[in-house]
This record gives structure tokens, sequence and C-alpha cells, in this order.
């Protein structure tokens, strides 16, 4: 742009000759300096920020402010600060700039798809630890349906129990009346045999395991206490009779003269009568074997056996309950919650070491640096110690010497011969590259698309990994609505204790439940974190530019010597005359220099033709096989310098080793390999026998 006529007037008065300088001209190149160095300096911090991910905050402007002030001061004063920091910007499309790039690159991978997917996995272990909540909430649910009627009845059972105690009570208040009946009597005995039946059967309330009364015992002791009660009924109504005509014969005489009441009241004193046995012999009155049943003692046995059966060990009733698949499944969902609870924290503890690692990764990346900074000051150096370092460039101040020596009448070096071509590069040709830039481009190449594979693999991993996540998401949705009336009814009939005990008992057994449930796996679903396009964009970017310059690279680092060339002039000049002389000198051993090539290139052509199977048919079968020659494959190379088969192409007759023309020429016409004269199809009819007389003198001399 500069180069443009318009603008003619300001490229020189900034680039002008340090000769036609003047104090005036000096003030306004440091201005334009000074200005320079700000924009340097500010792209200095952009790429320091962008490297160490500095925030913005009042600190980090404050060194901001001074870092630009620093390096436009600098830049405006010192020539050498100049060079350093325009060929730390040059140096980005170097060595040091693309492994700062590549660097930058593999970091926003760590930042990028390395990240998500430790995100993702984060959110795998959240679904893991939800779905082990939900599937005990599901389970809890349907237990509780299934065992709300056991549940209620066994809450309620205190109050069914001393209902059930109380029952239990009454009939044992029956039983006992029934007992004193049978087994008690209400007045002392006065013989033996009575006594002994007391002492026998006084506690018939036998505790579980001891032993009952017979059948024959209870018979004969209801007999006697029938029979005793009988006979005291009797003496009963004796003593009321006795005491009915006491009262009489007290009335009376109260009522009348004592000596009239005697007279009178007479009859009351006749209580004999009470004495008489009007009903016959109380003996045979009282005789219960007409009256007591046969079976009578069987069956109380049987009664108080019933009874012992049924009271014993009553007295303290305890219910305890246990639902076991609930239980089961409660201990199903606490495995379940800390085999989660674990796997999260070892998630955690592994994310966190992760998180580590890959930063101390990052910060090694970041050093990289200070490898611009340390390849500019090394190319600075050797530049201007080095006369031989980076000078292989036919700049217009070669071409105008070398016209000056032609117009001398002495012998110029352009053009440059075809071998002389491979190590020198002329500026006219501003893209091209010489044979070493070549190759070394092809394997720098190499190496970013192995790192680009890798890169790749990464970032198909983090979609496979999100992709698959946002199938479960779409395709897992689960809603669970349940909607009914839950029923349970007994009907019990009966008007006896059993039955009541029953309806007690049964009664929580019934239930009438409507049924409402509306569950659903939503927040159980996983929410991949998905990497914004943004990210892909720049990755896209930075690994264009990474392309670009590694494939230009050569291009850009030979801004290098401009730069150095434009600080520092006449050092520029010093290395042109000494490339100028280098090459003459070069020029005078050229046989041998070229000699020392084909000996280096020999080896290089050895190999190829034995790795070639299309070289290697050639070389046995040059008739059947020429045409291979059309091949890119198959084409010969050029001993000397390299290049590829052409139609002016000579093979040496003895060894088949090929040379150009142009490299045939300079050698003589002479296969250096095996000392053979080198002729071409189309001149080996115009040769005659003096012809290969002076070859053959050219050889030996």
């Amino acid at each position: 742009m500069f180069l443009i006529w318009h603008w003619r007037p300001v490229y020189c008065l900034i680039h002008g000759p340090k000769s036609q300088e003047t104090a005036k001209l000096r003030l306004v190149r440091g201005i334009v300096s000074f200005f320079v160095g700000l924009v340097t300096g500010y792209l200095i911090w952009e790429m320091v920020a962008l490297n160490f991910t500095m925030a913005r905050d009042g600190i980090n402007w404050i060194v901001l402010m001074g870092l630009v002030l620093l390096t436009a001061i600098l830049f405006a004063l010192i020539r050498c600060i100049r060079t350093l920091v325009m060929l730390t910007f040059v140096q980005l499309a170097g060595r040091a700039g693309t492994l700062y790039l590549r660097a930058m690159a593999f970091a926003l991978i760590i930042a990028g798809p390395i990240d998500n997917l430790v995100t993702n996995a984060g959110e795998v272990s959240r679904v893991f630890v939800c779905s082990g909540v939900l599937t005990y909430n599901l389970s809890k649910t349907r237990f509780d349906l299934m065992a709300k009627p056991f549940t209620n009845t066994l809450k309620d059972m205190d109050r069914d129990v001393d209902e059930i105690r109380q029952t239990f009570g009454e009939l044992q208040g029956v039983l006992g009346d029934l007992k004193h009946a049978v087994e008690q009597s209400d007045f002392a005995e006065e013989n033996a045999e009575t006594g002994m039946y007391k002492r026998n059967l006084s506690n018939t309330d036998a505790g579980e395991g001891e032993e009952l009364p017979t059948a024959d015992e209870m018979q004969q002791r209801f007999k006697m206490n029938m029979k005793n009660r009988c006979k005291h009924q009797l003496d009963s109504g004796q003593r009321v009779c006795e005491q009915v005509f006491r009262e009489g014969y007290r009335k009376c005489t109260t009522n009348f003269q004592w000596w009239i009441g005697k007279v009178i009241c007479w009859p009351y004193r006749v209580d004999i009568i009470c004495e008489v046995d009007i009903f016959g012999d109380p003996d045979k009155i009282c005789d219960p074997s007409e009256v007591v049943p046969g079976n009578f003692g069987e069956t109380y046995v049987e009664l108080l056996r019933t009874e012992q059966e049924l009271f014993n060990n009553s007295s303290e009733i305890v219910v305890s309950y246990k639902l076991r698949d609930e239980e089961q499944a409660k201990t199903h969902v606490k495995s379940a919650e800390r085999t989660a609870e674990g796997f999260a924290k070892d998630f955690e503890r592994h994310r966190k070491r992760f998180k580590r690692i890959m930063g101390v990764i990052e910060m090694c990346l970041c050093l990289f640096m200070l490898r611009l900074p340390f390849y500019s000051l090394r190319y600075y150096y050797w530049y201007l110690t080095n006369l031989e370092h980076d000078n292989i460039y036919i700049t217009d101040y070669f071409k105008h010497v070398d016209r000056r020596v032609k117009k001398k009448g002495s012998e110029s070096i352009l053009p440059l011969r075809t071998y002389e071509k491979a190590r020198y590069f002329d500026l006219d040709r501003w893209c091209g590259r010489t044979t070493k830039e070549s190759d070394k481009t092809f394997y720098t190449l190499l190496r970013f698309f192995l790192e680009l594979t890798t890169a790749v693999i990464f970032i198909l991993f983090d979609r496979i990994v999100v992709e698959l996540l946002q199938i479960i998401r779409q395709r897992s949705l689960i809603r669970y609505d349940q909607k009914g009336e839950h029923e349970v009814r007994f009907n019990i009939t009966g008007v006896g204790k059993m039955a009541q005990l029953l309806r007690v008992t049964m009664r929580n057994f019934n239930i009438n439940e409507n049924v409402s449930t509306s569950l659903s796996n939503e927040e159980c679903l996983p929410n991949p974190h998905v990497l914004p396009n943004s990210f892909y964009y720049w990755l896209i970017l930075l690994y264009l530019a990474i392309f670009v310059v590694i494939l230009q690279s050569h291009t850009f680092l030979r801004q290098r010597r401009v730069i150095c060339s434009y600080f520092y002039e006449k050092r520029e000049k010093q290395r042109i005359l000494y490339l100028y002389n280098r090459i003459l000198r070069q020029r005078i051993m050229a046989l041998q220099n070229l000699v020392e090539d084909v000996e280096d290139n020999l080896a290089h052509y050895k190999v190829r033709m034995n790795l070639n199977p299309l070289l290697q048919l050639r070389s046995a079968y040059p008739e059947t096989f020429d045409w291979l020659r059309y091949l890119p494959c198959g084409k010969l190379s050029c001993l000397v310098c390299c290049d590829p088969e052409d139609k002016e192409f000579v093979l040496c007759h003895s060894c088949r080793v090929p040379y150009c023309d142009t490299c045939a020429e300079e050698m003589n016409h002479v296969c250096i390999n095996c000392d053979a004269i080198l002729t071409m199809r189309h001149r080996l009819d115009k040769m005659d026998e003096a012809s290969i007389d002076v070859y053959i003198y050219r050889k030996s001399q």
C-alpha cells in the first residue's frame, strides 16, 4: 500500500535514509514511532491477557497502561527494542509462533470439549442419584397403598385390645360366678369328706401346664355343694320361722298387760312347729342326683381346659408388626443412595484432580508464549553476529552489485545455475519455496494434521455424548398417571361375642380411597451441556490461521530479514556483499561442490529406487516400462538439483543415474557415479569421436 504513488511522500517521511535525517524529520519519526509503540504495546497486552486469561479489573488496567506506555517509550527511543518488537510479531509465523498457536488451540480443546465431557459426566451422576430416589418414591407409594389397611388396623390395635380385654373380663366374670357356684360352698363344712374336697379343689384356676381336676371329682363336688345349699336353705327357713314367732310374741306382749299378754300371746311361744320336717327327710329332699346331669363333670372340666387355653399368657398383649417388602425396599433404596452418594463423592474428587491437572497443563501451555521473544532475540543476535545466518536471499541490492560487476567486464553471478537455485531464494518469487523449506512445511503440516485429528476426536466424542444425552432426554420422558378407586369391605354377620370381636378387628380393613397420582421422571432426565456455536467458530478460525501460517510460514519469516535490514542498513549491505563473494568462491569450486552434493544425494536416490516399484520396473526393463515416466510416481529426479524428470533429462547409459541437462553441462557431461560420458538420445547422432575425446580430456582435467 505504501508503494502506491499517492502514499509515497508518507513512505519517504517515515522510511527515508538516516543520512537525510534532520531534527524536524527525526521528531516526526519519533512521534510516529511512539504511536506505533502504543499499538504494539496494546497488542502485546492482548496476547498476554488472552494467554493467561486475565480479568479486566482495576489492577490489570493499571498494568495495561503501564505496559503500553513503557513499550511506546522504548519503541520510540531504542532501535533494538523496535527491532525486537517487530520480530516478535513476525515470529508468530515461525516455529515458536505455530507452537504457541497450537498450544492455544489445545488449551481451547481442554476448556471446551474435555471440560464439557467432565460437566456431562457430572450430569450423568445426578441422573443416577435422581433415578434412585424416584424408584424409592414409586416403591413407597405402591407399598403404602398395599399396606394401608394393615397399618390402620395395627395403629388402632391398642383401642381394639382394650375392648377385647374388657369383653374377656366380662366373660371371665361369668366364668368366675360359675366356678364359684360349682366349686365353692357358702357355709362351713362339718365333715371330713367335705373338707377333703375343699382342700383338693380349692384352686381350680390352674395355670398353663398345671393338672386339672377329674370329671368324677367335679361331679361329686357339685352334687355336694347343691345338697349343702339345699340344706342350708332349709335351715335358713327354720331360722326365719323362729324369728317370725319371736317377733310376733314381742309385739303381742307389748300391746297388752303382762298378765293378759301371757294368756293371749302364748301361741307365739309354740315355735317348735318350725323344727318339724314338714316336707320330709332333708337328705332325700336335697339329693341332687336326679337334677344334675351325669356328664356335668366332663363338661365342666372341658370348660376349665378351654378357659385355661383362652386366658393363660394373655394378660399382657404386645402388638408389633413389620412390613418386609417395605423394609426391603428401604434397604435397597438406602443402598442405592449410598452407592450414588459414594459415586458422586468419587466423581467430584476425580473431577477436582482432573481440573488441577488440566490447570497445570494450561499453565505450561501458556509458557509457550515466552518462546516468541526468545526466538526473536536469538534471530536478532545471529543477524548481527553471523553473516551466514539466513543469508540466502537475492535482493535488489544483490542484483545492483551484479550489474555493476558485469559493467566492469568481470564474470557475473546472475542468472543462478540450476543447483544454486535450490540453495538461494530470489525475492522476485515472493511465494516460492526452497527444497528445505518445502520439506519443513510438509513435516510441520503432518504434525498439525495429527493434532487436528486428535482435536476432532475429542470434539466428536463430546458431540456423541451430548447427542446421546439429548436422545435420552427426548425419548425417555415417562409420566405415571393413576386414577381410580381402591375399596375393600368386610361384612361380618352374627350377634355373638366372636362376631363382635371380628367386627372390631376387621373394621380397619375397610378402606375406600380415591387414587389419583401423577408422577414424572422429568427431573431425572439429563440436561446435557452443549458448547455454543461461537466456540466452534473460534476454534475453526484458529486452526485455519495455524494452517495458513504453516503453509506460508516461509513467506512471513522472510520479513524478519526485511525488518532487520530496515533498522540496520549497513549490516544488510555487508551480508549481501558476503553472500555475493561466497557464491563467487563456490563457483570456483563448483565441480567439487557438485561432487559432494551428488554423493549426499546418491544415498537418497538408492533408497528411493528400492522403495518405489515403478522406478524399479523402469530400471530393470527400460524399454518396456519407459512409459512410466509420464506418471508422477514414476518420474526420476536429478541427482544434483533434485528437479523432476522432463524431456531434456540425461540418463547414464552405464549406471542409469539421472541428471538434468543443466547439471550435466555443469559436470562436463561426465557421470560422477561411474565416470561414464553422459549423452542425450537426440544429441547422440550428432556427436563424433572428437567430441568424445574432448569430454574424456575434461574428465581427466
